[in-house]
């Protein structure tokens, strides 16, 4: 489901959508269930670091169950930093489009 949208952020751009879809194919990152996985937007849609907005890049694939954990108990299952950077790497492998760079710095900053 695409969000509209508001004041705060703006909608994802081609790129970051084609990277969502392309995650959704992905098994979860956590236990390996083969997809259709949920994009799990890591901190939400408008979240930034080092001032850089990276909320739409910052996602990753998730089956329901890992989801579930997350949501209910608000547990995360490892650092999704990394888990996010080893993903970025693979779809700039197989689809040739690269993350931003000052994306890519941010998120590795992170390491959470």
């Amino acid at each position: 489901m695409q969000r509209k949208p508001t004041r705060n952020t703006r909608g994802p751009s081609a790129d970051e959508k084609k990277f969502q879809g392309w995650l959704k194919e992905q098994p979860c990152v956590w236990c390996g269930t083969e997809g259709p996985s949920i994009v799990d937007h890591c901190k939400g849609a408008t979240f930034k670091h080092n001032k850089v907005l990276i909320g739409h890049w910052f996602c990753i694939p998730q089956c329901f169950n890992c989801d579930m954990q997350k949501t209910i108990h608000g547990k995360r299952q490892g650092n999704e930093s990394r888990a996010w950077l080893f993903l970025s790497v693979e779809f700039e492998r197989v689809l040739g489009i690269e993350v931003p760079l000052d994306v890519f710095n941010s998120i590795g900053s992170w390491d959470k």
